[in-house]
C-alpha cells in the first residue's frame, strides 16, 4: 500500500513519481469545462488558512500551465486534483473511473506549478491508465507490428490459394502459369504487409518509445518489452463495470513471458 506522502525521481528524462492520495478531483470532457467546475466547486466551499490559498489557486495554475497539454475530444477525459499538496492535471480516456479519495502513483513532469500526469496507477485494484495510444515498450510494440504482418499473410496466403485452386482447373493449366501464379500469391503479401507495418512502426514508434519511459519510472522489468495489455480485465464499478488495463496482471504475464524473477 502507497503511502499518502512518498515523492520518488526517476533518471528517465523528465518523468518522476508521486505517491499518495489523490483529493480535489475534478472531471470533465473538455478543459473549459472542468474549469468552469473546479471554481464553481470552490465556490460552494467554505475553505480557510493555508489549505484554502493552495486549493483556491489550482484554476490559475492550470490555466497558465497545463490546459494547452489537454485534449477536447468525446472519449477523452481531463481531470485536475492535489496529491501531497501540489496540482495535478492529465488526459485519460477512463479518467472518469478515477474517485476522489483513491491511492494512487503518478508518473509526472513538471509543467510550471503544475505536475502533468503521464501515468496513473490506482494502488487498491491495480487500474494502469496511460495515454492515448501508448500502451506498450518499444521492442514491444516492433514486434507486435511484425506478428501482426505475419497473421496478416497468413490470412491472405489461404484465402488466395483456396479461392485459386477452387476456380482454376490445374488439370488444363499450362505448368508455367500456374508457377507464376502461384508465386505472385506467395510473394504480393511479403512484398506488401512486412514492409507497411515497418512503416507502422517508425511512424507511431514515439508513442512506444513514451511508454518505455514511463514504464521504466514506474520501476517495471524490461520496460522495453512490456505491453500492458496483457493486463485487459473486467473491473467492476457501480454500474456494469468497464474493461482497463491491471498492473498486477500485466506484470504477472510478463514476468513468465521472459522469466523475469519477482523481486
Amino acid at each position: 500500500m502507497a503511502e499518502e506522502n512518498i515523492e520518488k525521481t526517476s533518471s528517465e528524462g523528465d518523468f518522476f513519481t508521486v505517491e499518495g492520495k489523490l483529493t480535489e478531483f475534478h472531471m470533465a470532457a473538455t478543459n473549459v469545462n472542468l474549469l468552469d467546475e473546479i471554481e464553481s466547486s470552490f465556490v460552494e466551499k467554505n475553505l480557510a488558512g493555508g489549505v484554502a490559498a493552495l486549493i483556491n489557486g489550482m484554476p490559475g495554475a492550470l490555466a497558465n500551465a497545463a490546459m494547452l497539454s489537454f485534449y477536447d475530444g468525446e472519449d477523452m477525459y481531463n481531470f485536475a486534483g492535489m496529491v501531497n499538496g501540489k496540482v495535478v492535471c492529465g488526459v485519460f480516456r477512463d479518467a472518469d473511473k478515477i474517485k476522489d479519495g483513491d491511492i494512487v502513483k503518478l508518473v509526472v513532469t513538471q509543467r510550471n506549478d503544475v505536475l502533468y500526469v503521464h501515468s496513473l496507477l490506482r494502488i487498491d485494484d491495480s487500474l494502469l491508465l496511460m495515454p492515448l495510444n501508448t500502451y506498450c515498450g518499444k521492442r514491444a510494440f516492433f514486434w507486435s507490428c511484425m506478428k501482426f504482418a505475419r497473421n496478416m499473410i497468413l490470412f491472405m496466403w489461404i484465402m488466395a490459394f483456396a479461392a485459386f485452386f477452387s476456380y482454376v482447373d490445374i488439370s488444363v493449366e499450362k505448368k508455367e502459369y500456374l508457377i507464376v501464379a502461384c508465386g505472385i500469391i506467395f510473394l504480393a503479401p511479403l512484398v506488401f504487409w512486412f514492409p507497411f507495418e515497418y512503416w507502422s512502426f517508425r511512424t507511431m514508434r514515439d508513442y512506444s518509445i513514451c511508454a518505455t519511459e514511463i514504464f521504466a519510472a514506474h520501476g517495471f522489468p524490461r520496460p522495453s518489452d512490456f505491453d500492458m495489455r496483457m493486463g485487459a480485465t473486467l473491473f467492476k464499478n457501480q454500474s456494469h463495470g468497464f474493461i482497463g488495463y491491471s498492473c498486477e496482471l500485466a506484470l504477472k504475464k510478463h514476468r513468465l513471458k521472459y522469466n523475469i524473477q519477482s523481486s
